[in-house]
């Protein structure tokens, strides 16, 4: 759908199929009795906060840096920077400050005989804090996969969508297989062994991705790379869910069940975050060096360095050529040219990857 018509129509199938999952919940009888609950405004209003700025603190860390500030925001021509430290630490900050005092008022709301939004009991519990922590690592890796493969084979090896998703789909499979094989073979290993394997198989599958990954593409071999992290993702998927819900009492499932939601969302985040730093970070290094070592006059050398100095973007290698042959009177941005020509003249400056 994506290639031939829009990527617009995917969501909209994810909209009809919710449709159908409400429209049949009637069939689904609860054997637990409905209870109405009146939820703390205070309660919702600290965690909501508090989660919202640690996920946009983490995934504006592209933009604006981790602790040194890049491309911060200006206010009048003013950076915002408190103390010269970037907006992404303190949004963190601030979020994990929020949570604290949300803790703090669960506390509270149970010494006063109200009920809280979260038992905040519940992480002295060992193994559900040891499943929740494994599952926002295990969302980490996932989401930093899903964020790196799709960039390689799209913007350096210029695949389009169908493409890409057909590289992708050994995972797929891989995932639904071994999600059911983890539930087999938990009849006879313990969860802990089994998530062992699972991680061990993920350091393994991350060792044949980094062979397959060249400028070719070792299509037999990413194939394999794939297939065994989706087989490690399956046996961890099969497995954690169970730990997590079984290590509470029949009537916390409920909130073990929305700290799972809670800890995939922030895996997930700090995921996608990480890599796409780590990304940024590598082609900005890699650029600059092959402008350094290139030879290029030095007028030129100091604008594409002053041009790139807070950040620089992705664009697919497909076009790089394009853009390079686009003469400077038909260019709006004198900088963006001299960005081009740089490209083109120092074969060095550009990679895989290209800025």
């Amino acid at each position: 759908m994506t290639t031939y018509s829009s990527w617009r129509f995917v969501f909209v199938a994810e909209v009809v199929i919710m449709l159908l999952v409400v429209l049949c919940a009637r069939v689904i009888t609860d054997s637990t009795p409905r209870q109405h609950i009146r939820l703390d405004s205070g309660s919702v209003l600290l965690s909501s906060a508090g989660l919202v700025l640690i996920v946009f603190g983490m995934l504006q860390s592209k933009t604006w840096g981790w602790v040194v500030p890049l491309n911060t925001p200006e206010i009048g021509g003013v950076p915002i920077a408190p103390l010269g430290v970037s907006l992404t630490t303190w949004c963190i900050a601030l979020g994990v400050i929020l949570i604290t005092l949300f803790i703090g008022w669960q506390r509270r709301l149970l010494r006063d005989g109200r009920p809280p939004l979260m038992q905040p009991d519940l992480f002295a519990i060992k193994t559900l804090r040891s499943g929740l922590a494994v599952l926002g690592a295990q969302y980490a890796v996932t989401a930093g996969l899903f964020f790196m493969v799709p960039v390689y084979l799209q913007m350096t090896l210029g695949f389009d969508a169908l493409e890409t998703g057909i590289r992708i789909f050994p995972l797929s499979v891989a995932l639904i297989l071994f999600s059911i094989v983890g539930t087999a073979l938990s009849r006879k290993w313990s969860p802990r062994r089994i998530v062992r394997v699972g991680q061990g198989i993920l350091v393994l599958s991350a060792i044949l991705l980094l062979g397959a990954v060249t400028e070719d593409l070792r299509s037999v071999l990413f194939g394999i790379g794939m297939f065994f992290a989706g087989s490690a993702l399956g046996l961890l998927a099969s497995q954690l869910g169970n730990v997590n819900m079984s290590s509470v009492k029949e009537k916390d499932t409920s909130e073990a069940g929305g700290l799972q939601g809670v800890f995939q969302n922030l895996g997930s985040s700090l995921g996608t975050a990480l890599i796409g730093s780590i990304l940024i970070g590598a082609l900005s290094t890699s650029f600059a060096s092959g402008v350094a070592v290139s030879e290029l006059p030095s007028e030129v050398q100091a604008t594409v360095s002053a041009a790139t100095d807070r950040g620089v973007t992705v664009i697919p290698a497909a076009d790089v050529a394009q853009l390079g042959q686009k003469p400077a009177s038909r260019t709006r941005n004198p900088m963006s040219s001299q960005r081009s020509t740089a490209s083109r003249s120092s074969p060095r400056c550009g990679s895989p990857s290209s800025v």
